[in-house]
């Protein structure tokens, strides 16, 4: 019998999870994206953040971590392990195995241009404690443990191979507006979704799948275009497919939702981590989405995030509406 337990790291507006499984009387620990650097430690005062206090338990306890998926450079997900690494490298065998995609092209005729400096450095810092990793993860890619496979499901090696510089921004604590409509309206709207950069593009997701038949989905930032074309593509399974968890991409963006990945995926458990800084996420019309097309419990690893989005007459159109969000860390 397998068991796991998802972790939901308080990372600010990042990704920080830990998916715990317990197999044959071994615990097998999977660390995916470090969140913030203020996820490992507040700069100014060096206060410990939650990925620290986490790490030092799992020290403490004698555990590891037996792979480290770093999904894609942008510094809501790359910038704890930067912070981690350059403060306290970890010691060896501390994290047995890490997945990251560097500047290799993968057999395609394309430029790379896959220089962003934050991934750099964790670059060279691995290079100069002669940590090796595992690049060219891409759609396609499996890998066999004890307890089950992990399957990749994005990204394609075209997205992989225009991974660009950091695109800057100015869209520091947007107010997301459309918290203030009803779910009825947003889905009877429907909406157009902007584009994604390069960045998410090339972000891993991947499908963790048990001997004992659980799927679970860790989406990163992907493009859901090429995630639902990859679980379309997946051999001997059933579609939908049944997920015990699935973390949303892009914290619950719009941008890398559709109503047609509901149609590939039947989750049980929806997962959306951000406490809504800087880009205003999640985004309601995919709450809105998963309450009116689903009987899913949708958890915020800041759940008054969730609960701010739910209106009245939310709350008149769907009875349970408060029941099915909750809290997760």
């Amino acid at each position: 019998m397998t068991k796991i337990c998802v972790e939901v790291l308080k990372a600010q507006y990042g990704d920080c999870i830990f998916v715990n499984i317990v197999y044959g009387g071994q615990e097998y620990t999977i660390m995916i994206d470090g969140g913030l650097d203020a996820t490992y430690q507040e700069r100014r005062r060096r206060q410990t953040g939650p990925l620290q206090e986490k790490l030092e338990k799992l020290k403490l306890a004698g555990k590891h971590i037996d792979l480290l998926i770093i999904t894609h450079v942008d510094y809501d997900h790359i910038g704890g392990v930067l912070k981690w690494f350059e403060t306290d490298f970890p010691e060896d065998g501390f994290v047995r195995r890490i997945w990251i995609n560097d500047d290799v092209k993968i057999a395609d005729p394309s430029d790379l241009d896959n220089s962003a400096v934050h991934e750099v450095s964790l670059l060279k810092l691995l290079d100069e404690h002669h940590v090796t990793y595992e690049n060219l993860i891409v759609a396609g890619k499996e890998a066999k443990f004890a307890w089950g496979k992990i399957y990749v499901l994005a990204p394609n090696t075209a997205d992989h191979n225009k991974i660009a510089a950091k695109v800057a921004t100015n869209l520091d604590n947007k107010e997301n507006t459309n918290y203030k409509k009803s779910i009825k309206e947003l889905v009877s709207e429907g909406w157009t979704a902007d584009g994604v950069t390069p960045e998410n593009d090339a972000s891993i997701a991947i499908l963790l799948h048990t001997k004992d038949g659980e799927n679970d989905l860790f989406l990163g930032d992907a493009n859901i275009d090429t995630v639902i074309t990859s679980i379309d593509g997946l051999k001997d399974f059933e579609k939908p497919l049944h997920c015990m968890w699935v973390k949303l991409a892009h914290h619950g963006s719009k941008n890398n939702f559709k109503s047609d990945f509901l149609k590939f995926v039947n989750g049980e458990n929806y997962i959306f981590s951000s406490n809504g800084d800087y880009y205003g996420h999640p985004d309601k019309e995919v709450v809105a989405e998963l309450i009116d097309k689903t009987n899913a419990t949708l958890w915020f690893n800041y759940e008054e995030r969730g609960k701010s989005m739910i209106t009245k007459q939310d709350q008149i159109d769907y009875p349970d509406v408060m029941d099915r969000i909750k809290g997760i860390g």
